[in-house]
């Protein structure tokens, strides 16, 4: 192992610093704002082009259930792919997937152009959001994580708080093109993946020589086997479950605003509500999730997901009367608050359960479950709407996260009496 190697396993295990000042760490957090940058304008404006070439509703949700479905494929093989990639040369490949589809788009003339880029994005993004969360996992130990994914979260949040909600406005005032020019950002976004990669890939090369002082000890197996996968799979089901329900919400909202949404000052403020509250609570939350328990925050976040749901249902009815665009606003905080809560909490609690052996299930699993939640949000709402109303769909979200609560209790509750059981 080299000095630099050394001196930086050293550093990365000292639990006094801010986790943003860690070796490697910067140069992570730039690219993460760069892929996301990216990211963040297409969520809506991919679905506003598809209307823009003739598509309807049920179209417009399919743009990012595409792009969540390869995401999702892709996030499957991320980590044997990056064991024999390396992190320099799959960081950097997951901003180009995501940045150049971006400006191909443009010269985009049909739904089945906008649908095949969707899916190239989906690659791109797939890589980026694994390999975003294993580099948590690899790089700090478990007393460190929740503020070490806050940090992570707010350069996941840092462009989608500007970006997403004045995206759709871009697309209107300045033109498409122009919308699609800003969501190109992922591949400035190269260098910086080029220098975190070399800086995760000498503190894995320092973990595997021998253990981290006072951190997070040996560098676990990337190739665990077949029966500890499976094992730690069951144990993920809680949090994982948690985390689908509140993302089908995100898939909803970030796709959908723009059209349940008339007016677009009030569109441009919801999104940015929504994006800032989950930004604030997913770094709020890392300190007392650390300090108390990432479990104890994963119902009360479902309970104000599902108020917010609801609020946000009975803007859209009109039933708030003349107070809907203020319900709506508390709407889009709330189920913002709970999205940046669970985002973190639901990873902390991935990594806890499944074991410092399973660190890369954890984060796929977790990652799969994110996007297929976006995704699924996206087309299942997209194709209720178009049946029914965004009214009704809004509501069944709501009843999607009381529903998961109260399986999460009774789940609970059997845990303890079993344990007690045990125990006797």
């Amino acid at each position: 192992m080299s000095a630099q190697d050394q001196g930086d396993a050293v550093r990365i295990a000292n639990p006094a610093g801010p986790p943003w000042r860690e070796p490697g760490m910067p140069a992570l957090l730039a690219m993460t704002t760069f892929a996301f940058a990216g990211f963040a304008v297409m969520l809506p404006v991919a679905p506003m082009h598809m209307v823009a070439l003739g598509g309807d509703e049920l179209l417009a949700g399919l743009v990012n259930a595409v792009l969540m479905a390869a995401t999702i494929l892709t996030q499957l093989v991320v980590e044997r792919m990056r064991s024999w990639m390396g992190w320099r040369v799959s960081l950097a490949l997951a901003c180009l997937l995501l940045g150049l589809p971006a400006l191909g788009e443009i010269l985009a003339t049909t739904p089945g152009q906008v649908l095949a880029l969707a899916a190239v994005r989906g690659i791109g993004f797939g890589i980026v959001t694994v390999s975003g969360s294993s580099a948590i996992g690899a790089l700090f130990p478990p007393e460190r994580r929740g503020r070490a994914i806050g940090a992570y979260g707010l350069a996941v949040a840092g462009a989608q708080l500007v970006l997403t909600p004045i995206s759709p406005w871009i697309a209107d005032q300045a033109g498409m093109p122009v919308a699609l020019t800003v969501a190109g950002l992922p591949l400035v976004g190269v260098p910086f993946a080029l220098a975190a990669g070399g800086a995760i890939a000498r503190h894995a090369r320092a973990a595997a020589a021998g253990g981290l002082p006072g951190g997070a000890g040996p560098a676990a197996d990337p190739r665990e086997s077949p029966s500890e996968e499976r094992r730690a799979l069951v144990r993920l089901w809680p949090p994982i479950l948690a985390l689908t329900a509140v993302t089908c919400a995100g898939g909803a909202i970030t796709t959908f605003t723009p059209q349940f949404v008339p007016d677009a000052a009030l569109t441009v403020v919801a999104l940015f509500l929504y994006t800032a509250a989950a930004a604030v609570a997913r770094w709020a939350v890392g300190g007392p999730a650390d300090r108390f328990g990432a479990d104890r925050f994963v119902l009360p976040g479902l309970a104000i997901a599902a108020l917010g749901l609801g609020a946000i249902a009975a803007a859209i009815s009109g039933v708030a009367g003349p107070a809907s665009p203020v319900v709506l606003i508390g709407g889009a905080l709330l189920v913002g608050t709970a999205f940046g809560t669970m985002q973190n909490v639901t990873l902390v609690r991935a990594f806890e359960v499944a074991g410092e052996h399973a660190k890369g299930v954890a984060s796929t699993a977790w990652n799969v479950a994110f996007d297929a939640g976006t995704g699924i949000g996206a087309l299942a709402i997209g194709a209720l709407a178009a049946g029914t109303s965004f009214t009704l769909s809004f509501l069944a979200l709501t009843a999607l996260c009381v529903l998961v609560s109260f399986t999460l209790l009774l789940a609970g509750g059997r845990t303890s009496r079993d344990a007690v059981g045990a125990s006797d």
